[in-house]
């Protein structure tokens, strides 16, 4: 036997020694194919020679974007872009940055190895996938940065504007609004142009605040139920008579001490049982009432929400009289008549403002309660989506509000919103209209003589002047908020400036709150404003779009700080908000250039296969440990 061993012991060797190697590889074979596999498998190509991208680098990619996504509220936000969110996007950002020579070397991660080896071990990514990924999102920034500031904006200009936009100034304010000039009569001629130019414009769109287009308007009724008489129903019902009262009473004698003893009824056992009964009630109530008004239409067919009402429909509807006579007859509540809204229609937008229903609500469509108003805006004659099955000639939900009030209402008659069919329709309107704007001119010609008094006299003397003014109103101006405006570049947004609104005054006016800012950050810094003598703190200016004076104490001024100022200027804030503000507000040719498709399309970017893959190469790497893909070549 040992002389065979010795024989044949190379052989042996080789056999045995194969076959242990089998045995210990096989658990990593599969990790072994799929490697090679990736190394192999197509899941894109970009450029116009069609530059293959495997699956092993798009798992790179995936894996850098991963712990991006995990620290980005660490960095502030991407020009133009906000938040990468998908790979293609970043590995496509990544490769135009690359090719404009803004990716540095590991160095422009800008961590040491310490911290490098720190922060791997609190995110649980490999070192070089933190320092590849940091690298990138370094020269994507960078990047997008030169492009923002291709402008070249001057230091001078960036302090100057910088303090337009974001320096705040207090001052007291009081607007001297024009009023119809009875005096004056504009012509025929006259008010059919101002109809003809702003007939089909929203009310404050057109010029000075013109526009005559008729919001959507209806007319209604209800029938308001009060709390007291729903109170005064429990207590007249057998439920709640003298024998229900005593065993009430019983059954809740360890929170009524005293039955035994008694002699009469305490008020606090009434009390807590009308308590108990009114929220039951008011569902028989409510059951009721519904069941009467919906009797009428049972049957009638409905499209997209809405019922299909027929033509005589207004003799077949239950009337609120009839309702009314029911919960007397049955309930023996004591109820008014119903109220109407009036002859005249009223805005859809004014429906808060109706005394008692106007601040009732309901549930029944949402978990949080809804008004009048929103139930309106779904009106079928509004055009409503049919969320709420609110339309003409039907009775809504029943509303309540917070002392118990019930209210039953229904919308009789509904317009929606449209350009007036005549001059007749609007003529008062516009001829009012035109009267302030006599009005208006005429106080131009006095605004010296306003600013005089102003400054000699205060600006609380103009209300004893006759030009309608009112009571000096504190303010405080900014265009910009810093905090705000770091959030919506985080989110990829345009920045929306402050509401330009000035006390008094319905529509916002930028022009005058521009001229008030830039007056308070021309001065100096050194400068104090309750030193200054008062030519210089009062400024007197016309709102052309409100047809008012206003004029205007400055008080105080907040001018932004160096520290603050550094720091939206290193975050490019100044220049995109300059950039917004010279392309009137929207910059979205700007961030379309850097949106997935444009980009795709830039640089010949596609998805190999069918659409199922490119969903694939969309997912998130599961595996936090693949190598990092480095873009820089």
């Amino acid at each position: 036997m040992n002389r065979l061993l010795r024989k044949y012991s190379k052989l042996l060797l080789a056999v045995f020694g194969t076959g242990l190697m089998v045995v210990f590889l096989m658990p990593q074979i599969p990790d072994l194919v799929s490697q090679f596999g990736a190394r192999s498998t197509l899941v894109a190509t970009i450029g116009q020679d069609d530059k293959p991208i495997s699956a092993r680098d798009w798992d790179e990619v995936r894996n850098e974007l991963q712990f991006l996504d995990k620290v980005q509220a660490q960095f502030p936000p991407l020009p133009l872009v906000g938040q990468i969110k998908t790979p293609e996007q970043y590995y496509l950002l990544a490769h135009e940055a690359s090719e404009a020579g803004m990716i540095g070397g590991i160095i422009s991660a800008g961590l040491g190895d310490t911290e490098l080896l720190q922060l791997s071990r609190n995110t649980g990514f490999p070192p070089a996938t933190i320092r590849q990924a940091l690298t990138n999102r370094a020269g994507i920034y960078r990047y997008l940065s030169h492009f923002v500031s291709a402008g070249r904006h001057s230091d001078r200009r960036l302090k100057g504007e910088g303090r337009k936009l974001f320096d705040a100034a207090d001052a007291e304010v009081v607007s001297l609004k024009a009023t119809p000039d009875t005096t004056f009569t504009p012509d025929e001629t006259a008010i059919q142009s101002q109809f003809e130019t702003f007939g089909d414009v929203e009310p404050g769109e057109g010029e000075n605040g013109f526009g005559y287009r008729l919001p959507d308007r209806l007319r209604m009724e209800w029938l308001t139920i009060p709390s007291e008489s729903i109170d005064e129903s429990i207590r007249n019902s057998d439920a709640m008579n003298e024998r229900e009262l005593m065993k009430y009473w019983r059954r809740n004698e360890a929170r009524f001490p005293g039955f035994e003893d008694a002699e009469d009824i305490p008020d606090t056992v009434r009390t807590a049982m009308l308590n108990d009964l009114r929220e039951p009630h008011v569902a028989e109530l409510t059951r009721s009432i519904n069941d009467r008004l919906r009797l009428p239409r049972r049957g009638f067919d409905e499209s997209g929400g809405y019922l299909l009402l027929p033509n005589d429909w207004n003799d077949r509807q239950t009337s609120f009289d009839d309702i009314r006579t029911h919960l007397a007859d049955t309930y023996m509540l004591e109820i008014d008549a119903p109220q109407t809204s009036g002859d005249a229609m009223i805005n859809a937008s004014e429906l808060n403002e109706l005394e008692g229903i106007g601040r009732a609500r309901t549930d029944k469509y949402s978990r949080l309660p809804i008004g009048m108003q929103q139930l309106a805006t779904e009106c079928k004659e509004f055009n409503g989506s049919g969320l709420y099955p609110v339309q003409a000639g039907v009775a809504g939900p029943i509303l309540k509000d917070s002392t118990g009030n019930l209210y039953v209402f229904r919308i009789t008659e509904a317009d929606g919103a449209r350009a007036p069919r005549d001059l007749d329709e609007v003529r008062m309107q516009i001829v009012e209209d035109l009267q302030r704007k006599a009005n208006y001119e005429a106080m131009l010609e006095e605004i010296e003589e306003i600013e005089r008094i102003s400054e000699t006299d205060g600006l609380k003397s103009l209300a004893d002047t006759g030009w309608n003014a009112g009571v000096p109103s504190s303010k405080s101006f900014q265009k910009y908020q810093p905090g705000t405006v770091a959030f919506y570049l985080q989110q990829g947004s345009v920045p929306r400036p402050n509401p330009a609104i000035l006390p008094g005054l319905a529509q916002e006016d930028p022009e005058v709150i521009d001229s008030i800012l830039s007056k308070a950050s021309d001065m100096d810094n050194d400068v104090v404003i309750a030193d200054l003598p008062e030519s210089e703190r009062v400024m007197v200016m016309p709102s052309d779009k409100n047809l008012a004076i206003v004029a205007v104490r400055l008080v105080d001024r907040r001018p932004l700080d160096r520290d603050s100022f550094q720091q939206l200027a290193v975050q490019q804030v100044i220049p995109m908000l300059l950039i917004n503000e010279e392309m009137g507000g929207d910059t979205t040719s700007m961030r379309d250039a850097f949106t997935v498709d444009a980009l795709q399309a830039r640089h010949g970017f596609r998805f190999a296969g069918n659409d199922e893959d490119s969903s694939n190469a969309n997912g998130t790497a599961d595996s936090n440990d693949a190598p990092t893909a480095d873009l820089t070549n």
